[in-house]
């Protein structure tokens, strides 16, 4: 309690006008949250889910989250992120699981009414449309008329632009906007207890912050024990003996230093820093008059100069395989396998790569080669299929694309072959066994020039010339005829279940216009996609990757010639949009997921081109801080990629090469 003070009258008389200010404590603010919000977050959940209990379970859910961040919730926008955290836990659950059908009247919670059986049968055949809709179309239907937001507020919390909210509506929700809004009220919510739900919240928070204490609890011990058993321990009638935990704290005080956390440090790759504390963030800057920052909202700017060390705290390496150039060909292990490319890493715990060292190889008789993966921890890998004839030769791999446990590749023949025929193939994986080998999806005597997988369908470019490819879609078992779906295509990438891609809709000077198109119902026949946003750019700079998930949508604008470009990641489900400042040259491999990010640059402006690549934590709610936060990777020449929660580096000192394997750790928990 304190005193704000006292007011007199201006004669000094008469009673003191004391005003008293009770300072609030999270509880009462929180428990006042849950008193005035719950039933209408119980509604939003369950017309989003259909069902009751697990639209408790959603809320339920919500209220942890949020209360376990409380202290960070402006003022004013607690319903509105408490709606943004149950949205994107219904998505998640959508992601993982199939579609429900939403019940009919006979499990409906419809308050008391009389008996209008013709309007009662109305409501059951909406909810059953409502629960046809795809899901994309039933959250912006809930958001848009159901909570009456405006488009605006819909695009900006789901990370989508208001054109796509406008066709969502247009594909189907028309008929059915004016009925829902009116029987929202209609559906009743159980009654919450405020008082239980602070409970189990704080219950959740206990329980979260009691696993963090027992696991550093552990890990201190484990280290104590292993530092105390460190030599020779006699025991009785046994004599010296040199327990695990020696064994352990040996390897890491003379193997090397402490910041060489991992597997096999004689490995030669670079260790990771491991600094007692966690790194601080990146420097960022608001923008300024004069930096592009494309169709971005008040995005924060970061140097990819600024980028500090990847550290310990942001991977938890796993693998270590070496390798080594040996004559012409790819690197090859100790073994003499091919050692695997981080490009083909799968969130499954595979890399998919190319067995193609014969083909180099005028010596050798057999001339094959291969599509495999190897396993997570590097302990084996199981071969799955040779690589397509033509003509009675070899075709030569070139393009690869991983989604899931889906993997697409490109063949071309090889030169001096008439015509000059290029192969789009994948195949099917059961666990770690290949079941089928589809034949190739498509062929023809033009280049195939990106490729990207969905779930579902593969997708590529195929041209004459890079700058005028068209964009083909097809089913991944290969029936039917390819797909037409654009044309002058700079750009493409995919995630499970949509796929994006830069269009370039128009070329001139001193200005041209790319348009990023998302296509998110390819099931559905929608060949012409919906138009997240437009850029117009330098006719000399071109978007020229891209990056798609769930949470971010990333690409880059670089001058066609090399240069000092730009890499812009807009936040779909807040607002954590952000700029790169990359140095000048090329950018490959750009990945996305969640709101991780990663690709590799060549700096091509100093005199001995560099090769560096970044793992971007590109929103808050990853960094731990209040803006993103960027490192970059170890070690040489490095190639870097991204899936799930799984990275994959390789490094290069000479002929001696390094594939690092590790799982990143989701989010930087702060102090």
């Amino acid at each position: 309690m304190s005193d704000s003070g006292t007011s007199m009258p201006p004669d000094g008389g008469g009673a003191h006008d004391v005003r008293v200010e009770v300072s609030r404590n999270r509880d009462a603010e929180f428990t006042a949250f849950v008193r005035d919000s719950g039933a209408y977050l119980q509604r939003t959940a369950y017309l989003l889910c259909g069902d009751r209990h697990r639209a408790e379970e959603l809320v339920q859910s919500t209220f942890e989250r949020v209360y376990r961040t409380w202290a960070k919730v402006r003022p004013g926008t607690q319903r509105a992120y408490a709606r943004q955290i149950l949205v994107n836990l219904r998505i998640d659950g959508w992601r993982h699981g199939r579609r429900e059908s939403f019940p009919g009247d006979d499990k409906l919670p419809l308050g008391a009414a009389p008996d209008h059986v013709g309007h009662l049968a109305l409501r059951d055949e909406l909810f059953r449309g409502l629960a046809q809709l795809p899901n994309r179309e039933r959250t912006v239907v809930v958001l848009r008329h159901l909570l009456d937001l405006p488009e605006a507020d819909v695009a900006r919390e789901l990370g989508i632009a208001v054109g796509t909210v406008k066709a969502a509506n247009s594909r189907g929700l028309a008929r059915l906007r004016d009925v829902l809004r009116a029987g929202a009220e209609a559906i009743e919510t159980p009654g919450l207890d405020e008082s239980a739900v602070l409970d189990r919240s704080r219950s959740a928070l206990r329980r979260r912050r009691t696993g963090q204490a027992v696991g550093a609890a552990c890990a201190t011990l484990l280290l104590a024990l292993g530092i105390l058993t460190r030599g020779p321990v006699e025991l009785p009638w046994v004599g010296p003996v040199v327990l695990p935990g020696g064994q352990l704290i040996t390897v890491l005080f003379d193997a090397g230093p402490t910041d060489g956390l991992g597997p096999d440090r004689g490995a030669g790759n670079t260790p990771l820093d491991c600094p007692g504390q966690l790194p601080g963030p990146t420097p960022t800057r608001a923008a300024e008059p004069g930096d592009d920052v494309g169709p971005l909202d008040d995005p924060v700017m970061v140097a990819a100069a600024d980028a500090r060390p990847l550290a310990c705290h942001d991977v938890n390496i796993e693998a270590v395989t070496g390798g080594s150039l040996a004559g012409v060909g790819p690197p090859v292990t100790a073994d003499g396998e091919p050692l695997p490319e981080p490009r083909g890493i799968a969130y499954t715990g595979k890399i998919w790569h190319f067995s193609y060292a014969e083909l180099l190889d005028d010596d050798d008789e057999t001339d094959d080669a291969h599509i495999q993966t190897s396993t997570w921890a590097g302990d084996g890998s199981s071969s799955a299929s040779s690589l397509t004839h033509y003509e009675g030769r070899r075709t030569f791999p070139n393009g690869l694309a991983v989604t899931g446990d889906r993997v697409v590749w490109s063949e071309y023949a090889a030169a001096g072959l008439a015509p000059h025929m290029s192969f789009l193939r994948t195949l099917n994986v059961s666990g770690d066994e290949v079941t089928t080998l589809i034949d190739p999806l498509a062929s023809t005597e033009e280049r195939l020039w990106l490729l990207a997988t969905t779930r579902d369908r593969a997708l590529w470019t195929v041209g004459v010339a890079r700058d005028n490819t068209r964009l083909f879609a097809i089913t991944h078992d290969g029936d039917g005829t390819p797909t037409q779906l654009a044309a002058r295509v700079t750009a493409l990438a995919a995630d499970d279940d949509e796929a994006v891609a830069a269009v370039r809709t128009r070329r001139g000077i001193p200005t041209s216009t790319t348009s990023i198109r998302l296509f998110d119902d390819l099931a559905g026949g929608d060949v012409t996609g919906t138009e997240l946003f437009e850029i117009e750019h330098d006719s000399s700079v071109e978007v020229t990757q891209l990056a798609v998930s769930d949470e971010v949508v990333a690409w880059t604008v670089v001058p066609v010639g090399g240069g000092s470009g730009a890499l812009y990641v807009l936040d779909r489900v807040g607002d954590g949009d952000s700029v790169v400042q990359l140095p000048g040259g090329i950018v490959a491999d750009l990945r996305a997921s969640g709101s991780l990010v990663s690709w590799t640059s060549t700096d091509l402006t100093v005199e001995e081109p560099t090769v560096a690549s970044y793992l971007y934590r590109a929103t808050a709610s990853a960094s731990g801080y209040d803006g993103p936060d960027l490192a970059r990777f170890p070690g040489g020449s490095v190639r870097a990629s991204l899936a799930g929660d799984r990275t994959a580096w390789l490094e290069s000192a000479g002929p001696r090469q390094w594939l690092v394997e590790g799982a990143i750790v989701p989010v930087l928990e702060r102090g």
